[in-house]
């Protein structure tokens, strides 16, 4: 990134930088860097926040718009706004703020125009610390669409990170309000949830997933038959609203999962059930399971630390596989792999039962 003295910087040039554009979107590596910038310059964070408020609601489709046409309409929106804050017909700071029209321009169509007069509305009653203006910015939402082929990475204003899928598109506040945050999928994302007091709400499709902080990813494409969360990390509650999206309607039934476990809603009967994740990963780091050689142990033992390594019960009968003793490395296998070679081994099997491993088997003599 090109050194700049951001130090100078004003509102209006940090909306204009591409650097710090690309950062509120979501794009490029400078992450650290703008931790580091408001951390050592505590006076800049209130003008960074504004700032990124107004990329992130502008953040919408292109449509062809005259700048004279914007000019012409925002002039007389300043001026209204002026009266009705107080300052005379010259007097308005419009020409500070019309500094930003190039990048408007850039970004924005008619749709982004009503949204830029909400927010510069709200521009003048800040000072006056409006409640009303100072709302509709808060709360007008964003929409980012993933048109290309390579997972975009968002950055919402509560610090949570979204790998929004290829063909996916995502609905957010531009901040986050109120006693929840609830954002918008259709497609396919990946999470890393903040962890605050305010639930973090992911609504796609019929389904929701709610979380205070973890890792999940959603999966509801809406040419799919079903619709998918996954648990990386933490525990979510997953659960079904009815379709008529009446006043007051609650979860026709709901699940709970933790690390490794995965929720599935097919759409056709309207069924919530629970399973796991395509490719559960080692949670217990120092684990044996994850590369240990076995020499002549008891298969329940094994069983045991595949169910403590991976956080997913295994339920098989103990006094039953007691005499089967193993000699095997298990390594770089995935737990299935893990799994179909122990129970080919003593001639058992297993299925996945409502988020858990059944194992089954005559056991050894």
């Amino acid at each position: 990134m090109a050194m700049k003295n951001y130090t100078a910087y004003t509102m209006e040039d940090f909306v204009g930088d591409e650097d710090f554009r690309n950062w509120v979107q979501g794009r490029g590596d400078s992450e650290e860097f703008w931790k580091a910038f408001m951390e050592t310059h505590p006076d800049k964070k209130e003008m960074l926040k504004n700032a990124q408020q107004i990329i992130l609601v502008t953040n919408v489709d292109d449509e062809h718009i005259i700048e004279a046409e914007i000019e012409e309409e925002v002039d007389k929106f300043l001026r209204a706004a002026g009266k009705i804050n107080g300052f005379s017909s010259r007097s308005y700071p419009g020409d500070k703020i019309l500094k930003i029209w190039p990048v408007w321009l850039k970004f924005s169509g008619i749709a982004a125009l009503l949204i830029l007069g909400i927010f510069l509305g709200a521009y003048f009653f800040y000072a006056d610390k409006s409640p009303l203006l100072s709302a509709l910015v808060i709360n007008q939402m964003a929409e980012t669409t993933n048109d290309s082929d390579n997972p975009l990475r968002l950055i919402l204003s509560d610090h949570s990170v979204v790998i929004l899928s290829p063909n996916s598109r995502l609905r957010y506040p531009s901040q986050f309000t109120g006693n929840s945050r609830k954002v918008y999928l259709t497609g396919e994302a990946n999470f890393s949830v903040t962890h605050t007091s305010q639930p973090f709400m992911v609504y796609a499709g019929e389904m929701v997933t709610k979380v205070l902080g973890t890792r999940f990813v959603v999966r509801a494409f809406e040419k799919d038959k079903k619709i998918s969360v996954q648990v990386l990390s933490g525990k979510v509650s997953v659960y079904s609203e009815k379709p008529s999206g009446t006043v007051n309607s609650r979860e026709l039934n709901g699940l709970i999962l933790t690390v490794n476990q995965a929720a599935i809603f097919e759409k056709g009967v309207r069924q919530l059930s629970k399973t796991l994740v395509s490719n559960p990963i080692v949670i217990a780091k120092e684990n044996k399971v994850v590369n240990y050689f076995y020499d002549e142990v008891p298969l329940p033992v094994i069983f045991k630390e595949l169910e403590k390594g991976y956080g997913i019960p295994i339920q098989f009968d103990e006094q039953n596989f007691e005499k089967c003793h193993i000699t095997a490395t298990l390594a770089n296998e995935t737990l299935y792999e893990k799994l179909d070679l122990l129970c080919k081994t003593v001639s058992a099997s297993y299925e996945i039962v409502d988020g858990q491993i059944a194992i089954s088997g005559s056991g050894c003599d």
